[in-house]
């Protein structure tokens, strides 16, 4: 609206200007005439408005910037003048005439008020020339007529052409304002999408970030997958080793079972045999000796066994505490896929996948410390059931001392020995039992341990193969961010 006012007002100072200057030759022409004829009078009359149109143009059109009251002001003064110059002079013939001329002067600036205030104002002038002249005169009626209807001719004609100049006007007014409106709405727009650009490439940014740290994590998450299979593969070994000592163990068991039942065989005979029985218990302390080697030896494999378990135990809880570290990176995935939104869903669903497999491993490791506690437990009974065959042992080779110095008591000694051997198969039968037990633990948890490893292995290709991905979407991303700024600098 700003501008058209600012057409308007400039359009009616220019009219302004035009009327002023019309005015002013119209003037000066007739104070030219007035002096030319020595009619001192009509001279100042012409000479005066002439002074006042001028000054008063200065005043409102220059000084006051009050353009409209102008228009007003110059029409009523024109036709002011003209009565004036009746009223002093009298009727004539040229009054018709300038009436019509200022209705056509009063028609320059389109404004229906401007133009209606000068047809009243010539009205005036018309009937006043009418009242003074003389109506006798035919010349004068005529041209009183004839001026009468050209008056009213040219007003209803400028009445018309104001009107579709006012039309016009208006519709060049809405035009402009539509345009206006048109222009804010795209500046709005283009403020709008400028915004709308800025923060997708402040998201993009963001996303590309958040994938980047992503990437590093997975990366870091791979690693971590790499060692843990690799101490998976040494486990495997460690359990491998195990299961070796403990068929060495179970080979040495039967030996001592074979070796118990010969012993309780020699001591039988040992017993039908009296008179040989020196000869017979010199072969028994040499039997027992070597008995007692075979019993430390056993007695070792029991302790390196032992260590081994307690360092399998170890190895479990790492385990668990991987499997903890892996469901909790499962979660932190979950959690950023989430934030991710709809870039995210592909990462969730591996991040799921991924405390699956947490989950499963976590249950072996319950299930490898379960078999390892009982494992503990039949080894602990074993080893106190080794203590106390050596501590039957140690008794034996006593008795067997004892009974060289006193081989008058052989025969009651031989029958302690005898139970004491008996005994000692029993026990032997029993680690055995127990040693192929340990056996088939030990190659439960190898096969649970390669299981675990190949799970993972499956995992860090997974991981891999999801690194990869959000590297290509980084760089989808990288590209989407330059385009975007492409098309921001463009708008």
């Amino acid at each position: 609206m700003d501008i058209i006012q600012s057409m308007k007002l400039k359009e009616v100072q220019q009219k302004n200007t035009l009327m002023i200057i019309i005015m002013g030759i119209t003037l000066l022409v007739g104070f030219i005439v007035a002096v030319a004829d020595s009619a001192t009078s009509t001279a100042y009359v012409y000479g005066g408005e002439l002074i006042v149109a001028t000054s008063l143009y200065f005043i409102f059109q220059k000084l006051l910037k009050k353009p409209f009251v102008l228009a007003y002001l110059l029409v009523i003064i024109f036709y002011a003048t003209n009565i004036v110059f009746i009223l002093l002079v009298g009727a004539s013939y040229t009054v018709f005439l300038i009436v019509i001329f200022i209705s056509i002067f009063a028609a320059i600036q389109m404004n229906h008020k401007v133009f209606y205030t000068g047809f009243v104002v010539g009205l005036i002038a018309l009937a006043t020339n009418y009242i003074v002249m003389d109506k006798e005169n035919e010349v004068m009626m005529q041209l009183f007529q004839y001026s009468a209807l050209l008056f009213l001719l040219v007003g209803a004609i400028f009445h018309v052409l104001i009107r579709l100049s006012n039309k016009q006007m208006q519709q060049l007014a809405e035009l402009l304002h539509a345009s206006e409106q048109d222009s804010l709405e795209k500046a709005n727009q283009k403020d709008f999408v400028e915004k709308s650009i800025t923060n997708v490439l402040e998201k993009i940014s963001q996303v590309n970030d958040q994938l980047q740290k992503n990437v590093h994590t997975q990366n870091n998450l791979n690693a971590t997958i790499q060692e843990i299979s690799q101490a998976s593969q040494s486990q495997a070994e460690q359990i491998s080793d195990i299961s070796n000592a403990t068929n060495d163990t179970r080979q040495n068991i039967d030996i001592v079972e074979q070796t118990s039942q010969h012993l309780y065989n020699e001591s039988t005979e040992a017993s039908k045999l009296t008179l040989a029985g020196k000869e017979k218990m010199d072969i028994l302390n040499e039997n027992n000796q070597v008995l007692e080697k075979t019993i430390g030896e056993l007695s070792r494999s029991f302790v390196e066994l032992t260590e081994k378990i307690k360092e399998t135990n170890g190895f479990a809880d790492t385990i668990k505490e991987i499997t903890e570290q892996t469901n909790l990176l499962a979660l932190n995935a979950s959690i950023e896929a989430a934030r991710a939104g709809e870039a995210g869903k592909g990462f969730a669903v591996v991040a799921d996948e991924i405390r699956k497999l947490a989950d499963l491993t976590g249950e072996t490791a319950e299930k490898i410390t379960s078999n390892l506690t009982a494992l503990n437990q039949t080894n602990e009974s074993a080893v106190a059931q080794m203590d106390k065959s050596m501590q039957n042992f140690v008794v034996g080779i006593e008795t067997s001392d004892e009974v060289t110095g006193y081989f008058e008591n052989l025969t009651s000694t031989i029958g302690t020995l005898n139970d004491a051997l008996l005994n000692f198969s029993h026990l032997a039968k029993e680690v055995q039992e127990q040693s192929n037990g340990v056996d088939a633990s030990t190659n439960d948890l190898a096969a649970i341990i390669e299981e675990a490893s190949a799970s993972l292995e499956e995992m860090s290709v997974t991981i891999t193969s999801l690194t990869e991905s959000n590297q290509e979407l980084a760089t989808l991303l990288d590209d989407a961010l330059e385009d975007s700024e492409k098309l921001k600098q463009e708008f």
